[in-house]
């Protein structure tokens, strides 16, 4: 990945969103499975079922974000409503790990009245 923040994805398992981050969505985009398919291997622990990068640029942020780039690699189940120039809220803990992506209406939508599934 090439962007300035990269975060992880990982399913919320019962825990809160620590950060809300609004992203203009530059891309959404399929992850290569590599050579003969093997970053797709049900043996390994950070395989994702069908990868998705979702890309964009960090908006209307309260902190030194704004204006960065931002990607995170997401199942497609769970990305299904994220599309190239929407925006969306990503769902943020320990600084780096990315608990949900929602679709939202507009950049100036209130951040905190949106539920993460």
């Amino acid at each position: 990945m090439s962007a300035d923040i990269e975060l992880s994805w990982e399913w919320p398992a019962e825990r809160a969103i620590e950060d809300r981050i609004l992203v203009k969505v530059e891309s959404v985009k399929p992850k290569s499975a590599g050579l003969f398919g093997i970053l797709n291997s049900p043996s390994l622990a950070g395989s994702l079922p069908d990868p998705i990068i979702v890309s964009g640029v960090v908006i209307n942020s309260d902190n030194k974000l704004n204006g960065k780039s931002i990607q995170v690699v997401a199942p497609k189940l769970e990305i299904e409503n994220i599309k190239k120039g929407i925006y969306a809220m990503l769902g943020i803990v320990e600084n780096t790990i990315c608990i949900c992506i929602v679709p939202v209406e507009n950049k100036d939508s209130d951040l905190n009245n949106i539920k993460c599934p």
